[in-house]
């Protein structure tokens, strides 16, 4: 039953699962392909729309509200100031591979809808940003589906990706929070702020 569950709504839950929450979620569905649940290159797809849903949020909600978004999130402004940086000396580029910033997933799309860059440039550039980021997720979450059925065996069953997605994900996003706020303190130590 849950097999059939995630091969009738696994595309829709990796959707709105990388639209809130994306690495953990991504690499849980890459390692359900490689266990023969999803297609990788779906699960590729539906992140990416997944994904880039969530940066047009932000840069409509950037866009819409100017800088009183940036200014009622008094936490973001270590990042705005780093990414005002970025956007100054490598635009396309923080575009493309900004995903795979640690904790920049909302405020560069925000900062980006905020300094004016045009829409119809953005979605492009976020586009291909948003595969290139399903892409590489979904691989790492493939391989670690292919050693974990090298470590388990043939034994390898649904059960096991279950709880070794659901451990992988809890794990991901631990890290990530410990990384975000390291790499907020710094930040602001280096730019002068409070840590």
């Amino acid at each position: 039953m849950l097999r059939e569950l995630v091969e009738h709504w696994g595309y829709l839950a990796i959707c709105a699962g990388t639209y809130v929450e994306g690495e953990g979620v991504l690499l849980s569905a890459g390692a359900a392909a490689h266990a023969g649940l999803l297609s990788l290159p779906l699960v590729v797809l539906s992140a990416s729309i997944g994904s880039l849903a969530w940066g047009q949020t932000w840069y409509w909600l950037g866009n819409l509200s100017g800088g009183a978004l940036i200014a009622a999130r008094p936490q973001w402004q270590p990042r705005v100031l780093v990414v005002e940086r970025w956007l100054s000396r490598g635009g396309p580029w923080v575009l493309l591979f900004g995903r795979f910033l640690v904790g920049m997933g909302t405020v560069l799309p925000a900062m980006i809808g905020v300094s004016g860059y045009t829409w119809r440039r953005f979605v492009v550039l976020d586009s291909i940003g948003a595969l290139v980021w399903a892409a590489a997720v979904a691989s790492v979450g493939f391989g670690v589906g292919a050693g974990l059925e090298r470590i388990l065996g043939q034994s390898f069953t649904w059960t096991r990706v279950a709880i070794a997605g659901v451990c992988l994900a809890m794990l991901c996003w631990l890290l990530v929070r410990a990384h975000s706020m390291l790499a907020t303190r710094y930040t602001a130590r280096r730019l002068g702020g409070r840590p």
